[in-house]
């Protein structure tokens, strides 16, 4: 693994201190990690996004109301 180094503000870094601190690991462990996060949701996101303009250019959208209502019946089904 190749070492580099991440400029923070104060503010943030003693965050990250606490945070570390109290989940006993070091303070670049935690933020390694929390970097190895954000890029997996950023590509899942990109991802998505480019899946959604595909279906859009092949016209396979789905109506809004379907939507809304796979979406209601979902949260009705699992609030009971």
């Amino acid at each position: 693994m190749k070492a580099t180094s991440v400029r923070l503000d104060d503010e943030t870094l003693e965050r990250v201190g606490r945070m570390a601190e109290a989940m006993d690991r070091p303070r670049a462990w935690l933020m390694a990690h929390a970097i190895k996060k954000f890029v997996e949701q950023e590509e899942w996101f990109i991802r998505e996004v480019e899946l959604g303009i595909e279906a859009a250019d092949k016209e396979q959208l789905e109506e809004h109301a379907d939507v809304k209502a796979k979406w209601e019946a979902k949260r009705a089904a699992s609030m009971d």
